[in-house]
């Protein structure tokens, strides 16, 4: 698929069944996935913890005294050349390549971009924190203050012909100072990936290209996973799918299905259509465990963790703690969730457990959990924070079709023109309860403190703060029924009991309000 199209199109090779899928549309639109052709700390610091807990332990488990034949010298910013032999090892899992030096790091890029079939399927690990380039390269706002002329490019690992299939262990180090400057797509330190990257974080680094660009993967493809990621590097995409720890996925066929474990951003992203902080646009893929510190903007599918999740995907425990700004599909957690063609149980998109703490600004389908929603199953979801928008505005959906929802709360006040509610701005044909919302709703035209438009659904305890005569619903056209309560009221564990098991009560927590139980689990 040309990477200038909008349009999905899908091409099967009859032996290897690979196809590019996409993802993300508005109302006419479709924002464009990736084609196989194209060349500050977490809101909360017990997840943090959790996933830092993993990485020591998968460190302890992986690490070991390395071989005294290694060669190599650790510490020292790379000359630009690319060394002729690993440190040591033999590529295999009881004795992987090891990689001490940046020169190294470059022999893993050059057989990649090689095809050296002689190092495929192999097991890499670093043994030292790899340095790219020395000195200061982004400030603490993420913009670029190194002098580019005087630094050396990096060529990703895996670019849009060939493609990383081994394992790589970053055992806990870090990679900075790479410095990425093109138009070209699959950015990253890697560019191409259907292996395994684990235990790694990039830092102190800026990645600016076209499509697919990322902080520390380009492009996912078929079964390949991330665990244990960080990504600290600016990341600036002027083409389509952009993302702070991965950009997009390429789909396979054979159902097999992308995986990212313990994924955490703190690097600014500026994209154009899709940009995530987690990832840019992806389907057929499970998340679990992913937070954005960051500032992320873009144009249309902005997200915290996604600029796009469609069919096919899960996403558990997810966090954002920054601000997202688009004018269309701005959301907390995904800019766009679902799959618009057609709704099947084979296609339906699922979120469960996902909070939402940063500010939202947008235009359209600018809400605090996804802005524009089709065909899903979501479970146990918060917003925190101030919603500003135009049309379809919402605490947590900004617009929702043919889905579930169980579970939800909105504590944040919002602001729009039209289709403008505590909860969604427009919801129709689906199934929704135990939900509440206490945040100021204002707007011109169908405003309600619930639900801007509400048409053909069924609904089960819905509750909201009272708030003089204004009403649940703007317009309520088939179904759905809302109950007011006091402040007193919703503060209380009665109330907590009412919206069900997946709620608590606990006074120290949102000003008394009932919390989700994972979110006191975590």
């Amino acid at each position: 698929m040309s990477f200038v199209k909008y349009f999905l199109f899908f091409s099967c090779a009859a032996l290897i069944c690979a196809c590019t899928a996409t993802i993300s549309p508005d109302d006419e639109d479709e924002i464009s996935s990736v084609s196989s052709s194209s060349g500050k700390k977490s809101s909360s610091s017990k997840t943090s913890d959790k996933k830092s807990s993993a990485v020591e332990k998968d460190k302890s488990s992986s690490s070991g005294e390395l071989d005294e034949d290694c060669v190599g010298e650790p510490g020292i910013p790379w000359d630009g050349t690319t060394a002729k032999d690993f440190a040591c090892g033999a590529g295999t899992k009881l004795s992987p390549y090891i990689i001490l030096t940046a020169e190294q790091l470059a022999k893993l890029s050059f057989i990649v971009g090689a095809n050296d079939k002689n190092y495929q399927g192999k097991y890499y690990k670093l043994g030292a924190d790899i340095l790219l380039n020395d000195g200061k390269i982004i400030d603490d706002k993420g913009a670029l203050v190194a002098d580019s002329s005087k630094l050396h490019k990096w060529t990703p690992i895996g670019n849009s012909s060939v493609t990383f299939t081994g394992t790589f262990d970053g055992d806990g180090h870090t990679v900075s100072g790479m410095f990425i400057n093109t138009t070209s797509s699959h950015n990253g330190l890697f560019g191409n990936s259907s292996g395994t990257i684990q235990n790694l974080t990039v830092e102190n680094s800026w990645v600016s290209g076209g499509n697919a660009t990322a902080g520390v993967l380009g492009i996912l493809k078929g079964a390949g996973s991330l665990k244990n990621i960080t990504n600290k590097a600016t990341v600036v995409g002027n083409g389509n799918v952009t993302g702070g720890v991965m950009a997009g996925i390429e789909t396979v066929c054979c159902n097999k299905i992308g995986n990212v474990e313990y994924a955490e951003n703190y690097g600014s992203v500026t994209g154009v259509k899709t940009a995530g902080g987690v990832a840019g646009s992806v389907q057929d893929i499970v998340i679990t465990n992913a937070i954005n510190n960051a500032d992320i903007s873009g144009t249309q599918g902005v997200g915290g963790i996604a600029g796009s999740l469609g069919y096919n995907s899960s996403l558990t425990n997810a966090v954002n703690k920054g601000p997202i700004t688009g004018k269309e599909q701005p959301a907390g957690i995904a800019g766009y969730f679902g799959y618009w063609v057609t709704c099947s149980a084979e296609k339906r998109a699922s979120m469960k457990n996902a909070i939402n703490y940063g500010n939202i600004n947008g235009q359209l389908y600018t809400a605090g959990i996804v802005g524009k929603n089709d065909c899903t199953k979501s479970f146990s979801l918060a917003n925190k924070s101030k919603i500003v928008g135009t049309k379809y505005v919402a605490g947590i959906f900004g617009y929702i079709k043919n889905s579930t929802i169980t579970s939800a709360y909105n504590l944040g006040d919002v602001y729009g023109d039209i289709y403008i509610g505590g909860t969604a701005g427009y919801n129709e044909v689906g199934v929704s309860q135990s939900v509440y919302s206490t945040g100021k709703v204002d707007g011109d035209s169908l405003v309600g403190l619930m639900i801007g438009y509400n048409y053909n659904t069924t609904m089960a305890d819905y509750y909201y703060l009272e708030q003089g005569d204004q009403e649940p619903f703007g317009l309520n056209n088939g179904g759905g029924v809302a109950t007011p309560k006091t402040a007193k009221e919703m503060k209380s564990s009665d109330f907590a009991e009412l919206l069900g098991e997946d709620f608590i009560y606990d006074s120290g927590l949102n000003d008394g309000y009932p919390v989700l139980k994972w979110e006191k689990e975590e």
